[in-house]
């Protein structure tokens, strides 16, 4: 009971039903009044997270909260935006009248910021998920701070305002350092009940089964999926159908206040959009903007990206051409080989 409390301390609770309550309700919290109709998932309540002091949400590590009631669950969708999919990942959600979270990674929000404003229109949650997808477990805190601020800033500059304090570790792997450095920033860390593994199948049918499974024996969680995978764009419509028809009820999580960046980080995820931008203007017809590189550490252009907080490259590697050549495959994804 205590630690329910505790997680229900500093948020505020909007609850979500029929009839004129629910419509005061609704416009109160800014949510579409079809959220609450009878033949959508629509949401059950939007729970408004005070971030302060970086409080940690899922199953793990101890001293998370959890903020679930049996049967509700929370979208989250990582590592994008990828035009193809995450459009497709829009159109469901909107479909059944609700709301997700979206962890984006910030070299995918500069190199398409018309997707991060399309997310935001839709009404959903935009988070940071570092800058390049780094795994912060073994990193040392400049490096984990370097990453942690560009993904905020990136995001930030991409989106035009400010985004929610929150923050998913790749490939959930995370570190007391970082841990630390999130909460003096006043960050929140969320975490997972049931992970769909999409990046390891395009067959949406087998995300669906893995997903359903894996919540039916739980009753609650928060859910995992990537919005730049094609397994989950194709899947996504039957998994809402289903949790509909099951009886699950979707939370949505919105910040109480707004995520702060830093001024040296802001100034290089400018610089970064900007380059983006003239890059765009010449090749006007290009899909360079929505693929990530295949080769780790290197930048949408095909070179070597040196950030502040890393070694300068050797003579072997500074000049390398490591441009990706495009294939149907998840080799796009090149995280993923290491989880």
């Amino acid at each position: 009971m205590r630690r329910a409390l505790a997680a229900v301390a500093g948020m505020m609770l909007f609850a979500l039903a029929s009839g004129l309550l629910a419509q005061s309700a609704l416009a109160d919290s800014g949510v579409d009044a079809c959220a609450t109709r009878a033949d959508m998932l629509g949401l059950s309540r939007v729970i408004e997270v005070d971030a302060a002091r970086g409080p940690m949400f899922g199953p793990s590590p101890p001293g998370a909260f959890d903020i679930l009631r049996d049967r509700e669950v929370i979208l989250t969708f990582d590592d994008g935006p990828l035009r193809p999919y995450t459009v497709q990942v829009l159109n469901a959600l909107d479909a059944h009248c609700t709301k997700a979270t979206f962890f984006m990674v910030g070299r995918m929000a500069v190199a398409d910021p018309a997707m991060v404003k399309e997310v935001a229109k839709r009404g959903h949650t935009i988070g940071a998920h570092t800058w390049s997808h780094a795994k912060l477990q073994t990193a040392g805190l400049k490096e984990a701070k370097g990453e942690i601020e560009l993904g905020f800033s990136a995001i930030t500059k991409a989106l035009g305002k400010p985004i929610a304090p929150f923050f998913r570790f790749p490939y959930l792997r995370m570190s007391d350092t970082a841990i630390s450095y999130l909460k003096n920033r006043n960050v929140a860390s969320f975490y997972i009940d049931v992970d769909s593994r999409d990046f390891d199948t395009r067959d949406g049918a087998i995300v669906e089964q893995r997903v359903l499974t894996q919540l039916g024996k739980r009753g609650k969680g928060i859910l995992l999926f990537h919005d730049i995978q094609p397994s989950t764009a194709q899947a996504l419509k039957g998994i809402l159908d289903k949790l509909k028809a099951r009886g699950y009820k979707v939370v949505h999580m919105v910040p109480k206040a707004n995520a702060t960046t830093l001024t040296e980080f802001d100034t290089l995820a400018a610089r970064k959009l900007e380059k983006r931008r003239l890059a765009a203007a010449k090749q006007p017809l290009t899909t360079r903007s929505v693929v990530w590189p295949a080769t780790e550490g290197v930048n949408e252009d095909g070179e070597r990206e040196v950030l502040p907080w890393e070694k300068k490259p050797g003579p072997t590697t500074g000049k390398r051409n490591y441009r990706a050549k495009r294939t149907n495959s998840n080799s796009w994804y090149s995280w993923f080989g290491s989880w």
